[in-house]
């Protein structure tokens, strides 16, 4: 078996090196999500296809193709480079390949480029104090009121909460259909009125975790 990636695959790799290379000692001076340096850094990976490689460019990806191998090149000589990686970890590996399977156009227009470029930062919710696992166990709530939808509940373990624009969450639509049943995944803003969130401190004084209140 021939491991080798071969010589067009060396050259890719060799141009990847060469961008790490004049790139490496970048420093942010305002290192926040979302601050301007980190919006523009972001899209200057997918401009030169780093990042987003298979994502249509009208959804603000590059457009590219999708060879797994470029992809692997691109990953190994980025983790040996302390160069900043792409932000936006859950909202750009679970909710954007849902947005484009699943979502409507006018969902993608409004929710994939800018989560691409780091100007949209999404938290996960889908853990709940007795539901881990199990997520057919939830039991954070939602009623339709009119053309609203009405939450009521709790998640925890919600990592960057507390910075998030957005959640993507799980919460039972159908309280009488079965418990794998009923399950609907609502995208939320996260300065809706009735949501609090509180962070979950570590033995590090670090934050990392929350819990998340919807009421």
């Amino acid at each position: 078996m021939d491991l080798e990636y071969g010589s067009d695959y060396e050259k890719f790799r060799k141009e990847v090196k060469k961008f790490i290379k004049e790139n490496e000692k970048l420093n942010f001076q305002n290192p926040t999500l979302r601050s301007k340096e980190r919006v523009a850094w972001q899209k200057k990976l997918i401009e030169q296809g780093y990042f987003a490689r298979s994502i249509p460019k009208e959804y603000g990806g590059f457009g590219g193709d999708m060879d797994i191998i470029k992809g692997r090149i691109i990953a190994e000589e980025f983790s040996k480079s302390p160069i900043p990686k792409p932000l936006g970890g859950q909202g750009i590996q679970m909710l954007v390949p849902t947005m484009l399977e699943l979502g409507n156009e006018e969902q993608k227009q409004a929710y994939i480029k800018p989560t691409l470029h780091g100007e949209m930062i999404w938290c996960q919710g889908y853990s709940e104090p007795n539901s881990g696992s199990d997520l057919a166990s939830l039991q954070t709530k939602g009623e339709l009121d009119g053309d609203e939808w009405v939450i009521n509940g709790q998640k925890i373990w919600t990592s960057t909460a507390k910075f998030a624009q957005m959640c993507f969450c799980l919460v039972r639509t159908e309280p009488d259909a079965p418990k794998h049943q009923g399950i609907s995944f609502l995208l939320i803003p996260m300065d809706t009125p009735g949501i609090e969130i509180r962070p979950i401190m570590q033995m590090t004084l670090d934050a990392d975790f929350n819990e998340v209140f919807f009421c």
